[in-house]
């Protein structure tokens, strides 16, 4: 079915922008509409409507973490970038990427405990006109915060984040406005990356203990211990076999209700305390 999309800004007429398709329940699947107002505009599809805003503070009232993506993720043979589906033990639901770069901000933003929701391509930013360079910008995610707070996320490798550096504080610039946060994601250093997807590994509800099994291992960790000791411990303590009580204890560290000292690698002789 095809729409048009119209708004009025108040001040010009009303405008017309581009038509293009889109199924119901899915992202927008052609080409992003240009903005011909003087005021960068924010595109997104929340609650089974379009919306297409100016940039203000309203914006920050929205659930924008659960706007359905404002573009298709696109795949071709030999296509060079990898694109997928993470499993987000945070959202409880598969978050889509399109790239392995993606795969590892979204692996991060699900470790991390003040991560509440995640979105990806969420929105798209629509430039004013008279903008040199690209006129639209769809960020890779929206993060809701555990305080509230909103945090728009772009992912880009080190060596290409000075080609986008005009759209990049473009967008900030944007979120400033809403009163959002802004984040350029380049990579995990490698052993943190080693380390998190070792423990990503152990994320799932299978790998989490039993309420006794839970007491047993917040008692043995009480003071720091040996992973590999410590599971050993646990083991024989609850009867469970040595290989559940180690993902028992991994998934605790994945929740962060067990610590570890990330910055180096991780490895059975690690220090973990509760």
């Amino acid at each position: 079915m095809a729409y048009l999309l119209i708004w009025c800004d108040g001040r010009d007429s009303v405008r017309l922008s581009t038509v293009w398709r889109f199924v119901v329940g899915s992202a927008l699947n052609e080409s992003l509409p240009v903005n011909s107002t003087d005021r960068t505009r924010v595109l997104l599809r929340l609650g089974g409507a379009i919306r297409n805003d100016d940039v203000s503070a309203d914006l920050a009232l929205l659930r924008v973490e659960r706007a359905v993506p404002i573009r298709r993720f696109f795949a071709w043979p030999g296509k060079r970038n990898y694109e997928g589906l993470w499993w987000s033990s945070t959202v409880r639901a598969h978050v889509p990427f399109e790239s392995l770069l993606e795969r590892e901000y979204l692996m991060w933003a699900d470790f991390d405990p003040d991560t509440l929701a995640i979105a990806a391509q969420p929105l798209a930013l629509l430039w004013p006109r008279g903008t040199t360079g690209h006129k639209s910008h769809v960020p890779d995610f929206f993060v809701r915060l555990r305080n509230g707070d909103g945090r728009l996320v772009d992912v880009r490798h080190r060596d290409c984040v000075d080609d986008a550096a005009a759209q990049f504080d473009l967008t900030r610039r944007a979120c400033a406005e809403v009163g959002w946060q802004y984040a350029v994601f380049t990579g995990l250093d490698p052993i943190t990356e080693q380390n998190v997807r070792w423990l990503a590994g152990y994320r799932q509800d299978r790998c989490a203990p039993t309420d006794d099994a839970f007491t047993a291992i917040a008692s043995c960790f009480a003071h720091p211990l040996p992973l590999g000791l410590g599971a050993h411990r646990v083991a024989r303590s609850t009867g469970v076999s040595k290989d559940m009580a180690l993902a028992n204890v991994l998934h605790l560290l994945w929740r962060r209700q067990l610590s570890a000292n990330l910055s180096t690698p991780l490895s059975l002789d690690s220090e973990v305390s509760a």
